[in-house]
């Protein structure tokens, strides 16, 4: 597995979509991501943010392609805030979204401004080529940098993708992994709002990955 970070000049019909919100905004960088449905367009995750001049926290809010919710702020120091911040597409690149619904994990560093926008990856070599191609779409890109992949000693689950992690926790706290189980995949599947044929493939590809980090070296 590599990582990936992609820095993108975006072009005049992305800056124009992110003019309404980036009027208030000087620099925008995730933290944390917490959840992630790229089909249904929802993105929830700890924010830093830097203010424009002028600007306050109440003046986010909704743009044609977003509904924006600022959740709570957690910490103000002078034009930098840190926020629980909720998106929701409102429509459009729902093609492009179910493209970019890949079996990667998002990761840091990822920021946007007027100028620049940072996405970074972790994947393997065909998912992270597919990824990096569909990122052609928002602009010129002007760096690519390619690492080995590394991840927090104290967080396994960190190397899971945001629904991978989201599925395990949850088959956790049902019983799906107690002997004898006291839910299946189907259970799983209701209590998530999902197919029980999304959960399972989840379910093994999120094995998968912790099993080999788990047993690396052997």
């Amino acid at each position: 597995m590599r990582k990936i970070t992609v820095e993108i000049v975006p072009d005049e019909r992305i800056r124009a979509m992110m003019r309404p919100l980036m009027e208030h905004i000087e620099e925008m960088e995730l933290i944390e991501l917490l959840r992630l449905d790229l089909k249904r367009g929802i993105k929830v995750g700890v924010v830093r943010i830097r203010l424009a001049p002028g600007s306050t926290v109440e003046s986010i809010g909704p743009t044609s392609l977003f509904d924006i919710k600022m959740v709570d702020v957690l910490e103000r120091k002078g034009d930098e805030l840190i926020c629980l911040m909720k998106v929701k597409a409102r429509g459009g690149f729902e093609d492009l979204r179910e493209k970019a619904d890949l079996d990667i994990s998002w990761t840091a560093p990822m920021m946007v401004s007027r100028d620049r926008i940072v996405y970074s990856f972790i994947g393997e070599e065909d998912q992270i080529k597919a990824m990096v191609e569909l990122l052609k779409e928002f602009g010129e890109r002007t760096r690519v940098s390619v690492h080995n992949a590394t991840f927090g000693e104290c967080n396994t689950l960190s190397m899971l993708t945001v629904r991978q992690k989201e599925i395990v926790v949850a088959a956790k706290r049902l019983g799906y992994y107690r002997y004898p189980r006291e839910a299946n995949a189907e259970d799983v599947a209701k209590a998530l709002g999902l197919s029980t044929s999304t959960v399972v493939e989840h379910l093994r590809k999120a094995e998968i990955r912790l099993i080999a980090d788990v047993l690396s070296g052997y």
